[in-house]
C-alpha cells in the first residue's frame, strides 16, 4: 500500500464533508442564515453515514461557520456584530451600524422587592423597588442575546408603562434625563441554563458569553445592572488599550 494511500485513509471521512460545507459558505455559494440540508439528506449527498455529517457539522460549528437551532435545523452563521464593551451605544445603534437588522422582544416586566444581590448591585437597601426585566433580542431574525435588567425604580417612574421593546438605553436620556456615561463590565464564558436555552432555541448547557454592566448616569449614580447571555457565535469583541 502506497504512502499516499495510507495518510488517505488516516484522514476522518468527515474532513472532506466539513470541508466542502465550508468552501460552499466562504465562496458565497450558501448566505447568512441559510438552512442546510437535512443530516439524511446529506449523507446522500456525500455518500457517507450520518455519523460521519454530524461530525463534520459539528466541526462546522466550532469554527463558527455554522449554528443550530433546537429541532429546526442547521443554518449558515452570519458575519460576527463588532462588540465594544466599553462604548455606550445601544444594542439597535451598534447593529443598525454595521448593516444587520435588530429586534428586542420582551419576555417580563415587573416590580419587585431587591433582594441582597440586587441591592450591592445597584447600591440600594433590601427591600427597595425595582424593575425586573428580561427580555429577548435578534439580529437578522436570530435570536442573539437573552438579558435581565434590574432598574433603580426610584429614578424611574412609571417605567412598566413605556415601551420597554424599543432602547432603553434611549428611554432613559429623552424621558427622564438620565444620560448613561459610563459602565462597568464583567464578562466571561458560560455554559446555559434551562431558562437562558429556551429563549435562544439551544441545548441547556451550550456555551455562551455571559456580560454584566453596571451602567450609571451623569451625575454617577447606578442606574440599572444589565446581564446579557449571548450566544458564542455572534460577538466578536473589540477592546482599546493605552499605557
Amino acid at each position: 500500500m502506497s504512502d499516499l494511500a495510507t495518510t488517505s485513509q488516516r484522514i476522518p471521512k468527515y474532513i472532506a464533508i466539513r470541508d466542502a460545507i465550508a468552501h460552499e459558505i466562504e465562496s458565497g455559494q450558501l448566505s447568512s442564515n441559510t438552512k442546510l440540508a437535512s443530516e439524511r439528506l446529506l449523507s446522500e449527498q456525500f455518500s457517507t453515514t450520518r455519523v460521519a455529517v454530524r461530525e463534520a457539522l459539528l466541526a462546522l460549528e466550532m469554527d463558527g461557520l455554522i449554528y443550530r437551532l433546537d429541532r429546526r435545523g442547521w443554518f449558515v452563521r452570519a458575519p460576527r456584530i463588532a462588540y465594544r464593551p466599553q462604548s455606550t451605544k445601544s444594542f439597535n445603534q451598534y447593529v443598525q451600524e454595521q448593516g444587520s437588522i435588530p429586534a428586542t422582544e420582551l419576555i417580563s416586566a415587573e416590580l419587585v422587592s431587591a433582594t441582597q444581590w440586587d441591592a450591592k448591585h445597584l447600591n440600594l437597601n433590601v427591600g427597595d423597588q425595582i424593575y425586573s426585566i428580561w427580555r429577548r433580542r435578534t439580529i437578522n431574525g436570530r435570536p442573539a442575546v437573552v438579558e435581565h435588567i434590574r432598574v433603580n425604580a426610584t429614578l424611574f417612574p412609571e417605567f412598566l408603562a413605556q415601551n420597554l421593546e424599543n432602547s432603553i438605553t434611549v428611554l432613559m436620556a429623552e424621558k427622564y434625563q438620565r444620560q448613561l456615561t459610563r459602565a462597568h463590565i464583567h464578562l466571561y464564558p458560560t455554559a446555559f441554563a434551562e431558562q437562558q436555552a429556551k429563549a435562544l432555541h439551544v441545548n441547556v448547557g451550550s456555551m455562551g458569553l455571559y456580560i454584566c454592566r453596571t451602567n450609571r448616569d451623569q451625575n454617577g449614580i447606578i442606574t440599572d445592572v444589565d446581564q446579557e447571555y449571548w450566544l458564542h457565535d455572534v460577538l466578536d469583541l473589540h477592546f482599546e488599550a493605552s499605557t
